[in-house]
């Protein structure tokens, strides 16, 4: 009878336990949720995201300092141009929609026009390397994964 009592005593001990492992892990759940995007990527912050882009752009494509100004003054231009279109109440979504895609080429079109032909075929493959990354990323927020957004409760 002992025996069986230390065994339900050493069950119940583990079960205790997975319960508090559960709901520490349970309650943990809603802060990453809210907290999404805050990790590597700053945030939604428009400025740290240019900042960590030149960053990248730099020591990938090694830019001259030259080039470094020149491309702030494309993102700064841009950046003023899409805060326009952002802010503008009159036009439609879908006029918005196409005037963003015109804004992002022309932005795409200016920064290919500050590198160097030696830079060029980088500067691709590194767009590149950018859009798979955000693939994953929209897969795993499909799929319920790390930044997807949580059903309402």
């Amino acid at each position: 009878m002992k025996v069986m009592q230390a065994m339900n005593a050493r069950c119940f001990g583990a079960r205790l336990a997975l319960l508090a492992v559960c709901a520490a892990a349970l309650s943990a759940a809603p802060m990453v949720a809210q907290g999404r995007g805050m990790g590597r990527g700053g945030g939604g912050d428009p400025q740290k995201m240019e900042d960590r882009q030149l960053k990248v752009m730099t020591k990938q494509l090694k830019l001259t300092p030259d080039q470094v100004t020149q491309l702030k003054g494309v993102f700064a231009d841009s950046d003023q141009q899409l805060k326009a279109l952002r802010d503008d109440t009159s036009t439609v979504q879908a006029d918005k929609r196409s005037k963003l895609a015109a804004l992002m080429q022309d932005r795409q079109a200016k920064v290919r026009a500050v590198m160097t032909d030696e830079q060029k075929p980088k500067l691709d493959a590194l767009q590149e390397k950018m859009k798979e990354r955000r693939a994953e990323r929209k897969g795993q927020n499909a799929l319920g994964g790390p930044g997807a957004a949580t059903p309402p409760q």
